[in-house]
């Protein structure tokens, strides 16, 4: 099945009829992406393309029969220009690439829930957009760290907690994952839950996953200072009787990680000085 549908009515498609509301979406990107005439690069997506567009007629993009979230890229021309390729996924998340010719590509099979980069296009309900959130999100990068106590540390990983902030109705955190192993550590995208820090015997774990509007990577966890992790969340807060907590899962591997953050720390938050 060629991937020729057009982009602006997959968007528009997700208007919710009879609210008259118009679906949040997700943008994630724009990935670098490397294609070539005599081999097909396949991409893996965490949930059925639902559309998609490509920049340019020298892309072929084909979706794998029987399979709902393969999609086989290739170059016809050798000679392409340098193009782009969005595609729209079931559950509402948009992926740009930026495309561009190789004779040698240096991967074939992409994972796309293992790209490291995602943004949230629109915010539901917070005062601030895309371009605030950025400014603010650098700026939560470069201050110095002023939280204590919130971190866990297990099979040569430590992560912790180094600040919060807050503006209006957002939410900053950032986070430090270091790597003192030589075996690189590749994660999924982290998780958040609300959790009850306590239960009763044989009663099931409850956690309420809450989605952050932004995520931002810089370094690595092998590098000395380590990887900085900076989310943001709509504004919440949570009871004296239950935690914050952020998940780890490597890809790949069982070395997973989880940290809890307590009221008494989360009330902690600064507020930025501008």
């Amino acid at each position: 099945m060629k991937l020729v549908f057009s982009l602006l009515f997959a968007v528009c498609s997700m208007v919710a009829f009879g609210q008259n509301k118009v679906k949040a979406f997700d943008i994630a990107g724009a990935y670098p992406l490397e294609i070539t005439t005599h081999k097909t690069t396949l991409l893996i997506f965490p949930a059925p393309i639902e559309d998609g567009d490509r920049g340019d007629r020298s892309v072929s993009a084909e979706r794998v029969a029987k399979v709902s979230n393969l999609l086989k890229v290739k170059a016809l021309d050798s000679a392409m220009q340098a193009s782009t390729l969005h595609v729209v996924t079931t559950d509402g998340k948009i992926y740009s690439f930026s495309v561009s010719y190789s004779p040698q590509p240096a991967q074939h099979t992409i994972d796309v829930s293992k790209l490291p980069y995602k943004t949230k296009a629109s915010f539901k309900g917070v005062s601030l957009n895309e371009r605030e959130i950025e400014d603010y999100a650098a700026t939560v990068l470069g201050s110095p760290a002023f939280m204590t106590g919130v971190k866990v540390k297990a099979n040569g990983l430590k992560l912790k907690l180094e600040a919060i902030f807050i503006k209006d109705d957002v939410l900053f955190f950032r986070y430090n994952l270091t790597n003192d192993t030589r075996i690189g550590y590749n994660a999924y995208q982290p998780k958040f839950y609300i959790r009850d820090k306590a239960r009763a015997k044989r009663t099931a774990i409850q956690n309420t996953e809450i989605d952050p509007i932004y995520i931002q990577y810089k370094g690595k966890p092998e590098e000395t200072a380590g990887q900085s992790i900076i989310v943001a969340f709509s504004k919440f807060t949570i009871a004296e009787n239950k935690n914050l907590i952020i998940s780890l899962h490597e890809a790949d591997g069982d070395r997973n990680l989880e940290c809890g953050l307590s009221q008494k720390k989360l009330l902690k938050a600064k507020a930025f000085s501008y």
